[in-house]
Formats: structure tokens, C-alpha cells, sequence
């Protein structure tokens, strides 16, 4: 737990999934995000020393589980871009249903009993909450004297957006940033994810939370734009050169973003991207 500006607070859980914020206002908190589950979210606010009901707003930056599924917890709204809201309420007819998530946990048993038997005890009450408000290009907000921006950045996800505090100069970015960690790239648009991190320094942020991994700044950023555009890059020349992404992978000359850290997640990236310039030289054709 990190006061990362005076009212402003970072939990920052590189071991334990999504981070999250608080912002406290003279109205009450607003809460960034809410972890993958009430049990988690539940434990933030008691370090914290907050009440959920002391909540005036929460915002969630996108519809990954590990960012929205802590949402039961509070009564107050729950703001979002609108894609959130309706991707959340898709996954929540498919992939979210309680036997559907029964059926996830039961297959990852075979291969991880452990990771199951922890993820029965913290999903038991698990209600998917969705978003009560949602907004479009941005929400400008001024809560207890507090001014926060809620942008739509898209780019990680079709809906993804970031919270800016201009007066605090504090950035919580959601998962534009991976921080010491391989992006998830299986929802993303890797140009419009490249283009995103490029605008992020023009904010001029003292404080940047990413949504996985600790505290960072333009370091970081920069580090993951390379790895980004040399990985973009070098998996296009394969395909010109009408290597198949099975050979792609074999590549050295990949950068490594997090070396040792869920190697698997790097070839992922370059299936992912190979996939995408596929589809880009397909459609112009």
C-alpha cells in the first residue's frame, strides 16, 4: 500500500494479481479497480482502514476478471467505458456463468490442485457485479474537490481506459502497462497499444500505477515500447518472408522484455502479433 500523492493510494500486488487505487475526497473514496475477487478487495480496504460503503465511486479501467470481479462489494456506482459493460455482460452469459467458471477451476485442477483449491475458496460467493454508468470518449469529474478524468485509451482491450488526476499528477494506466512482466496482448491491437504508451509521457505524471507490477515512469515505458516494436517488427519480416510462426518463435534476436518471467507469455505475444499481421495482409489484398 502506497500513498503515492497526499489522498491517493496505490496497492501495488506484483505477487498477487491487478493492482488498485484509492482516492480519498472530502465526499468519500473513490476505488480503481477491484481485484479478482471480494476476498481480495475485501483485504485492501481493511489495511486501508476503509469501509465499502464509505465508497462514493468505482471505476473500472476494463473488463478483465482480475480488475471487476471484487465489484460486489460496493453499493455506490460503478463507472466504465461502455464496451466494459457490454463485454462484461457477454462474458457474463458465456465464460463467467457459475458453471462455466466450475468447469474452468475442474480442468486447472489436473494440472494445478492447489491453484484450484484457492480459487473454489475465494470465487465461492463470487457475484458478477457490471458497471451501473458508463461513458463514451471520456468522463470528466470533480468528486469532494478531487479532479479525476476518465479517458478511453482502448489499445490493451477494445475498452480499456486510464484514470487521470491532473491536479495530483498521479496516472493509474490499467494494463497499458505491464510492468517487469510480458503483456497480455490476446485482446489488444498491438499498433494501437504501441501509439497508446507513446502518448502517456505527454500527461507529464509524477506517478504512474500500471495495472500489474510496481510503480513506474517513462523508463518503463520506453522498455516496453521496444520490446513492442522490435517484436512487431522482426515477427513481420517472418511472415514476409513466409516463415511460418512455429519458426518464428525460435528467433534470438526476440528482445526480452522480462527475462524468466512466463517465457510462455512471450511466445504467446508472437503468436498473437504474427496473427494480427496475417489478418492485416489479408485484408489488403
Amino acid at each position: 500500500m502506497v500513498e503515492v500523492s497526499p489522498g491517493v493510494v496505490a496497492f501495488v500486488r506484483s505477487d498477487e494479481g491487478a493492482n488498485a487505487g484509492l482516492i480519498h475526497t472530502a465526499d468519500g473514496v473513490v476505488v480503481v479497480d477491484t481485484t479478482s475477487c471480494p476476498r481480495d478487495m475485501q483485504e485492501l480496504l481493511d489495511a486501508a482502514g476503509v469501509l465499502a460503503s464509505e465508497a462514493r465511486l468505482v471505476i473500472n479501467t476494463h473488463s478483465h476478471s482480475d480488475h471487476t470481479w471484487g465489484n460486489q462489494l460496493f453499493d455506490c456506482p460503478i463507472l466504465a467505458h461502455r464496451l466494459c459493460r457490454d463485454k462484461m455482460a457477454a462474458d457474463l452469459s458465456e465464460l463467467w456463468g457459475p458453471e462455466a467458471i466450475k468447469e474452468f477451476i475442474a480442468e486447472r485442477e489436473k494440472t494445478e490442485p492447489d491453484w484450484a483449491c484457492e480459487a473454489r475458496e475465494k470465487l465461492a460467493d463470487l457475484r458478477v457485479t457490471l458497471p451501473t454508468e458508463v461513458f463514451h470518449d471520456r468522463q470528466d469529474l470533480d468528486i469532494g474537490g478531487v479532479r479525476l478524468e476518465i479517458i478511453h485509451f482502448g489499445a490493451h482491450s477494445p475498452d480499456s481506459a486510464v484514470v487521470w488526476l491532473p491536479e495530483a499528477k498521479v496516472f493509474f494506466v490499467g494494463d497499458l502497462i505491464f510492468e517487469g512482466r510480458y503483456p497480455y496482448l490476446e485482446d489488444a491491437e498491438v499498433p494501437a497499444l504501441i501509439a497508446a504508451l507513446k502518448r502517456l509521457p505527454q500527461f507529464g505524471a509524477q506517478s504512474i500505477v500500471p495495472g500489474h507490477g510496481v510503480l513506474c515512469g517513462e523508463a518503463e515505458i520506453a522498455a516496453l515500447l521496444d520490446y513492442l516494436e522490435t517484436t512487431w517488427v522482426l515477427t513481420a519480416d517472418h511472415l514476409a518472408q513466409g516463415r511460418s510462426v512455429e519458426t518464428a518463435v525460435t528467433d534470438p534476436r526476440y528482445p526480452r522484455y522480462a527475462e524468466g518471467h512466463a517465457e510462455r507469455l512471450h511466445e504467446r505475444n508472437i503468436w498473437v502479433m504474427y496473427t494480427q499481421l496475417s489478418r492485416n495482409k489479408e485484408s489488403n489484398l
